[in-house]
């Protein structure tokens, strides 16, 4: 689905006040409260996690790790490439997306939705994703789930700047530092346009380091079929199985262990609560904080302690 730059249909001007950056921030620690509330609601035998000190780790409160990571990897295993999902992995983006989609629900005469709704309708691509808030299914309103993912897109490109889309705190440093030390090379997918996915790197200003970032338009078919992540490969020349998918999503999992990725890896920071065990079931393994994963690609080879 292309998607354009500019947003004429609104005539909204992206605002760099700090009075969005206050915005997006209360909405997300809004939305982290509701997940530790539901998180306290799990039963405890829901999640797995593994003994620190056979991980090689000392012991952690939080760590969520399906399987040891260090026991999976053999002497010939060398990870090449991480595969990022954009929002809610690598950027925080939870506001600029919920505003905009009832910026675009109120101007088609539809009823606004709750950060909750818009959270569970997030694993979607954004036509489906429409279709789900028009009409509960994300199947039932095909013809108006596509022009409201139109409007939103041609909408919501033009908003990214790193105040509505900066990168949650620890990414970068994950990101220069596993391709500086570990010569590991780094691509994005996301469900959302290919428009959209560079316009969030290049803004944060991973361009150089991204070799490619596509969007559900840029591949035959959006996760959480595996399709995207093998044509991404295949683009990149990297066999998909020393590859890993970073996403805080259940589709995510999905597609990448579909796909045959060496790992898939869960991130509990984003819209979904991977402490959840039928989210976190799709996931080889689950990180609450960006530390974990920091630990994780250490532990791989693919960060070298400085």
């Amino acid at each position: 689905m292309p998607c354009s730059s500019g947003h004429p249909l609104f005539g909204v001007v992206p605002s760099s006040s700090s009075s969005s950056f206050t915005r997006r921030e209360t909405l997300h620690h809004h939305h982290h409260h509701q997940k530790q509330r539901r998180r306290r609601r799990t039963s405890t035998g829901a999640t797995t996690t593994t003994n620190a000190t056979s991980a090689g780790q000392s012991p952690r409160e939080g760590r969520v790790y399906s399987s040891s990571p260090s026991s999976s990897f053999s002497s010939s295993s060398k990870l090449s490439l991480i595969v990022w999902d954009v929002d809610g992995t690598l950027a925080n983006t939870t506001t600029l997306a919920f505003e905009a989609t009832n910026t675009v629900l109120k101007k088609h005469e539809l009823p606004e939705i709750s950060l909750e709704q818009y959270e569970r309708g997030s694993k979607y691509t954004t036509p489906k994703r429409f279709s789900y808030h028009a009409c509960g299914d994300s199947e039932g309103e095909r013809e108006l789930g596509e022009k409201l993912g139109a409007s939103f897109d041609e909408y919501y490109v033009g908003l990214v700047t790193t105040e509505t889309a900066g990168l949650f705190t620890g990414i970068r440093t994950i990101v220069e530092r596993t391709k500086k030390t570990g010569g590991v090379r780094h691509a994005a997918l996301s469900n959302a346009c290919g428009e959209y996915a560079r316009r969030v790197v290049t803004v944060n200003e991973l361009d150089s380091i991204f070799e490619v970032s596509l969007g559900a338009d840029d591949v035959s078919k959006a996760k959480p079929e595996p399709e995207g992540i093998r044509e991404l490969c295949e683009k990149l020349n990297v066999d998909v199985s020393t590859a890993v998918y970073v996403g805080d999503a259940p589709s995510d999992g999905k597609a990448a262990k579909a796909a045959g990725c060496m790992f898939s890896i869960g991130v509990n920071w984003g819209s979904h609560d991977l402490s959840d065990a039928s989210n976190k079931e799709h996931f080889d393994i689950v990180c609450e904080t960006r530390e974990e994963l920091e630990q994780f690609f250490t532990m791989c080879g693919a960060l070298v302690e400085l």
